[in-house]
């Protein structure tokens, strides 16, 4: 897990590039990599949690095969997991280890992409070449992702945060962020960002914004986790 601090979140890049609802973001930590597969077969082992065999398109190809996968791709991100798997992914590891891991919201993910850079497209300034992130690719079986900690890492500390996979954020998709809560009536979609192995450069930049809805799953689409700091002990008590 890699400290960040806290910051105001810049603008987003969205479809009606309006500026964001939650700007003041409070220090937390988020994973160094997104989960593998390695990672994500020992939570479907200790919980008996479905494996992610299959999407939701219909694909008969996998990558899994039951609760098995070929052992080139164990530190590969897994995919073919819905945001409802993700955020059970979340809840277990939380109960597992007494810290109340999560998914990043939309902003914490987005500052931590950017690795304390302003106004540059990428996590890492500008520029991107296949070496730096994994994108534009075919769907080629078990070769078609790289493992987890591929690319360039920014100046964080972090990969993974452009390319290979999409990931999910623990926010409902609004298209225009006012301040108020997001009504009910909107509640369809959630929030990927970070571009996979499938896109073009376009989609791999730090404020591109994308969305599904929370039951869908498929091979271009992971997660990674986040944990809020526990508070500071109060001062020590004068004697």
């Amino acid at each position: 897990m890699i400290p960040i601090p806290a910051a105001k979140c810049p603008i987003g890049g969205s479809v009606s590039h309006e500026e964001v609802h939650k700007p003041d973001v409070a220090p937390f930590l988020i994973a160094k990599i997104p989960v593998t597969n390695a990672e994500y077969k020992r939570f479907v082992y200790e919980t008996n949690y479905p494996s992610p065999e299959y999407n939701s398109v219909g694909n008969k190809q996998r990558l899994w095969n039951g609760r098995a996968f070929p052992p080139e791709i164990a530190d590969h991100p897994v995919v073919n997991v819905s945001w409802r798997d993700a955020a059970g992914y979340c809840e277990w590891l939380a109960k597992k280890t007494g810290k109340p891991y999560r998914l990043p919201s939309e902003e914490e993910w987005e500052i931590a992409a950017r690795g304390g850079l302003q106004g540059k497209p990428y996590p890492w300034g500008d520029g991107i070449d296949k070496t730096s992130a994994w994108y534009g690719a075919k769907w080629n079986g078990a070769a078609t992702l790289k493992p987890a900690s591929y690319g360039k890492p920014n100046s964080y500390g972090l990969l993974g945060m452009a390319g290979n996979v999409w990931q999910w954020t623990e926010d409902w998709y609004v298209p225009v962020f006012n301040g108020r809560p997001v009504q009910e009536e909107l509640k369809l979609f959630k929030v990927i960002r970070g571009g996979s192995w499938s896109n073009d450069e376009g989609f791999l930049t730090v404020n591109y914004r994308n969305f599904h809805p929370p039951d869908f799953k498929d091979f271009f689409l992971g997660f990674r986790v986040a944990l809020t700091p526990p508070p500071d002990p109060p001062p020590a008590a004068k004697p």
